[in-house]
């Protein structure tokens, strides 16, 4: 009975002891101090924290606000220098066939690999992904919109590629093989990049031209 009653005690004073040293500690919460329990410590810095995250939503807004201006703003210019012709030379990246590649007016570029369209084929270039000029860039989320631009190419040439040599070998099986190989080339011609002055004009329904229904 004694020993129950040493053990009794001796939990009571470790409690005591816990508690006491909880309450005393003193937390700074704006500007204010008080004694509180540490288990209360996220809720209360929580609520003291609330009026500091709605003044960052209203500063978060407040500068959306201006970068809304300053883009109606660049985006009005980018408008009239291309109403104006004055862009300067364009160029674009465009997807063909699995590659990228960065194009502007004239230049020739090839296709590897077996591809349809035969020579004098004019195409349209529908997966644009970039086009510029020489003070803006138009950068496509992944592509821009084929009423926006629009890339003009010929297809001039077909041929094969330089003869390329395969040569396998396996040491100490006597196997060794040699083959030649040339791949089909398509060359394109890139005839124009035009870039209609309707950026960020919004329409009631998009995505109609050439389509056949």
């Amino acid at each position: 009975m004694f020993v129950v009653n040493k053990f009794t005690a001796l939990l009571a004073s470790l409690n005591k002891f816990a508690l006491s040293g909880c309450i005393n500690k003193y937390v700074l919460l704006c500007g204010h101090t008080e004694a509180r329990p540490l288990w209360r410590s996220t809720t209360v810095s929580h609520l003291h924290s609330l009026p500091v995250t709605q003044n960052m939503i209203l500063a978060s807004s407040e500068t959306t606000e201006e970068e809304e201006k300053q883009s109606n703003e660049l985006i009005s210019k980018v408008n009239k220098q291309l109403q104006q012709q004055r862009e300067g030379r364009l160029f674009a990246v465009v997807h063909v066939c699995g590659k990228q590649f960065k194009v502007t007016t004239e230049d020739i570029i090839i296709i590897e690999g077996n591809w349809a369209p035969q020579i004098g084929d004019k195409l349209k270039l529908e997966k644009v992904l970039l086009v510029g000029g020489s003070d803006f860039s138009l950068i496509g989320r992944p592509i821009l919109s084929s009423e926006l631009v629009s890339v003009h190419a010929t297809v001039i040439e077909k041929a094969l590629s330089h003869i390329k040599t395969i040569f396998r070998k396996k040491k100490r099986q006597q196997y060794q093989r040699i083959n030649f190989k040339r791949t089909p080339h398509t060359m394109l011609r890139i005839n124009s990049i035009q870039v209609k002055p309707e950026v960020n004009v919004k329409k009631a329904v998009e995505g109609l031209e050439g389509r056949i229904f």
